[in-house]
């Protein structure tokens, strides 16, 4: 059987460039940086190799597999999924691909593979933000090399568990990022010589991302059972707190 692994990739370099050269000796094929192609014969060895480097281990199904909603103490199910992997050329703006990432629901397996469900549209009928394939279209239309592997599921229950709880918090750091903002904004507006029209600008800004993270905290809702309306309260009330602050100016 042929089974599809992702690691995490050590912080230093030398080991960074050891792993490599470890799974091609052991038979590996790899499809990106972090994720190679294994035989079944091979594994044992290669999880051994990647011990440190938190591996996780994928493979493809004939069938498609519903996600089991997640309930208290049990381990969640992701089902079927589509995986997509790119690489970009040097040149081009990596902040533009961050800013794509906001409006698309998915689970990052590792650096440039994300992972999204098999079935979106069932999930997000209105088309307010980016499945598998608008993802890779805009990718490509950037100028990156994109591949994509569908009907795949991840192997170990534990792992999945390990990839929600990940999921979870990059989404609160996102929110957290515009309570800072809007702290940052509402004590400008008390700032002797700061720009009004500039704060007010910003915190447009700010409503919309917000509004964008409201719209992916729902599609993880139907999707994986991640609640995090209390989560979102916060960005809520820092963004009320800063525009009173403006109109009171």
């Amino acid at each position: 059987m042929t089974l599809y692994l992702v690691y995490r990739a050590p912080r230093d370099l030398k080991d960074r460039s050891l792993i490599p050269k470890r799974l091609r000796s052991l038979g590996c094929t790899p499809l990106r940086r972090s994720l190679w192609k294994v035989e079944e014969e091979q594994l044992c060895k290669v999880l051994k190799t990647l011990a440190e480097n938190r591996p996780i281990l994928l493979k493809r199904t004939r069938e498609i597999q519903k996600p089991q909603i997640i309930k208290e103490e049990s381990i969640p199910e992701l089902g079927s999924l589509i995986m997509v992997t790119y690489r970009l050329p040097k040149d081009v703006d990596r902040g533009k691909v961050r800013r794509l990432l906001l409006r698309t629901p998915c689970i990052r397996l590792c650096r440039s593979v994300y992972a999204f469900p098999q079935n979106q549209a069932r999930l997000d009928k209105d088309k307010k933000l980016i499945d598998a394939h608008r993802f890779s279209n805009i990718i490509q239309e950037m100028g990156g090399n994109v591949r994509v592997l569908t009907r795949v599921v991840v192997v170990n229950p534990r792992d999945a568990e390990y990839l929600l709880q990940e999921t979870r918090e990059r989404f609160r750091r996102r929110l957290l990022e515009i309570v800072k903002q809007c702290k940052n904004l509402y004590s400008l507006v008390y700032t002797k010589g700061s720009d009004p029209y500039w704060i007010q600008k910003k915190l447009t800004e700010l409503k919309k991302r917000y509004v964008t993270l409201k719209n992916v905290a729902m599609f993880y809702e139907k999707w994986l059972g991640i609640n995090l309306s209390k989560d979102l309260l916060k960005p809520y009330r820092a963004i009320k707190k800063a525009h009173h602050a403006i109109s009171e100016k």
